[in-house]
């Protein structure tokens, strides 16, 4: 044993789950980002045409679900809850792409606050990076 054994850094061993907070924020994200678009993209949909954005009238109306679907006992009661949703299809479509919107909100949001709030850039193990001032080369 050296005698000056004491003076080496122990290195805290690191967690390598993220904290349980953090699961349940994605979690209700998952759950609170679909809901609030399909709540937007139906508020979008009924709008549209007084804002004189015209959608497809392919989208539009109640969906038509297969005659087969219906011999399945247990889906009787979702397929004609389904059926009786007007425009579902234009909803759909515009709930994805509020939620590809409001996951690229909420990453970015993320991203600034880690930046401002997360850890430093450099630990005791790293150098910190060279203050050399380089003068400009003249003959």
């Amino acid at each position: 044993m050296s005698k000056h054994r004491s003076f080496e850094k122990q290195a805290k061993p690191r967690r390598k789950d993220p904290h349980p907070v953090w699961r349940g924020i994605g979690c209700l994200s998952m759950l609170i980002i679909p809901a609030i678009s399909f709540g937007i993209s139906t508020i979008l949909v009924q709008m549209a045409p007084s804002m004189g954005v015209y959608l497809p009238p392919e989208l539009l109306g109640r969906p038509v679900m297969p005659e087969l679907l219906f011999k399945v006992p247990g889906l009787i009661g979702l397929l004609n809850w389904i059926q009786r949703q007007n425009n579902l299809y234009a909803i759909l479509i515009i709930t994805f792409a509020v939620v590809v919107v409001l996951a690229g909100i909420i990453a970015v949001g993320y991203a600034l606050a880690y930046r401002i709030m997360g850890p430093p850039r450099y630990t005791g193990y790293d150098a910190p990076p060279p203050r050399i001032k380089v003068k400009k080369y003249k003959r």
